[in-house]
């Protein structure tokens, strides 16, 4: 019953705002530069630009994983720090994260959720189209992340 709630839910966020898709997006794994700590990315964009829908990051040291989606909308006045719901996953096996907003140096809005490491969750992407959901926006990534990208992450990320 709870799954079907969520999907619903996730069904009316969809239903609220859209982003267009773009099909000039891929998936990526880096690991990052020694100034920004020791930490492994994943990210969801157009390669070599930073035309980006969603990033996430392991930090190794503080044991923390953080999810960005980048929202459709930004000029809706929503005070940054507003605590919001993040629906992340294939619509199978929708993970639900507690995130807040945040505003980019671009001022873009985000939904960032943070959640404890390994996040296994991830593993649920591998081969299938991953759907976000937040802040009255939602988006279906149209390249599906392959089992080893995911796998390659989760190891990166201690997991």
């Amino acid at each position: 019953m709870k799954r079907l709630g969520i999907i619903s839910l996730l069904l009316l966020v969809a239903a609220c705002a859209t982003r267009q898709p773009t099909y000039n997006r891929s998936w990526a794994i880096f690991d990052a530069d020694a100034s920004e700590g020791n930490a492994a990315k994943l990210v969801y964009g157009v390669p070599n630009s930073d035309d980006i829908d969603l990033f996430a990051v392991c930090d190794r040291d503080a044991k923390v994983f953080e999810l960005a989606f980048f929202t459709a909308d930004s000029r809706t006045s929503v005070a940054e720090g507003t605590r919001t719901q993040l629906l992340v996953g294939p619509p199978d096996k929708v993970t639900p994260l507690m995130a807040s907003v945040q505003y980019h140096p671009s001022g873009e809005m985000m939904v960032v959720a943070r959640a404890g490491l390994p996040p296994t969750f991830v593993r649920d992407w591998a081969g299938k189209r991953v759907t976000l959901a937040g802040q009255g926006t939602a988006m279906t990534l149209l390249a599906r992340p392959d089992r080893a990208l995911i796998e390659d992450f989760l190891k990166r990320c201690g997991g």
